[in-house]
């Protein structure tokens, strides 16, 4: 075996200069990668996070079609957060000169996510007569659940009246 020279270490040295640059380039396209991809990543988690812990928009609406009631919710639309007990208020006038017998329902849309809301009182739901009068005020309280992946951001809320002896 003969020694080496000069020239076989720089040769030699050359190459791994090289290789460690090629190297080197590498890893840092692999960083940029690995960046974009955590990066991806975090927004994914971010928007999964959001959906179940976003609050929910909610409007309360009234439809007494016939009879001769004033209905208005306060607050007409509220934004509640998943689990929080929410109290909303139907204040309810009749502008009849006679007591009215009405029948109130509880209908929550879109009909799809209606296990997406608890309700625990309604006041104006059943059979109720309204006095002619003043406004009397009926408390509905309710609680929401996270939309998750599947469930909406958007519910309605919704009180129909109808004559309770047509």
């Amino acid at each position: 075996m003969s020694p080496k020279t000069y020239d076989d270490f720089t040769l030699n040295d050359a190459w791994i200069v090289a290789k460690l640059g090629h190297m080197i380039n590498q890893l840092q396209r692999w960083k940029w990668v690995s960046l974009v991809v955590i990066l991806l990543l975090i927004m994914v988690a971010g928007g999964i996070l959001w959906r179940f812990t976003a609050p929910i928009e909610v409007r309360i609406v009234a439809d007494a079609e016939g009879l001769p009631l004033e209905i208005e919710t306060i607050p007409p639309v509220i934004h509640a957060r998943p689990g929080e007990m929410v109290r909303v208020v139907y204040r309810i006038h009749n502008t009849d000169i006679s007591p009215v017998f009405a029948y109130g329902d509880v209908q929550i849309e879109p009909t799809s996510d209606i296990n997406q809301m608890e309700i625990f009182l309604t006041s104006c739901a059943g059979l109720v007569t309204y006095q002619q009068s003043y406004a009397e005020d009926f408390e509905v309280l309710f609680r929401v659940q996270p939309a998750g992946l599947t469930g909406t951001q958007t519910m309605t809320l919704r009180h129909v009246f109808t004559n309770a002896f047509p």
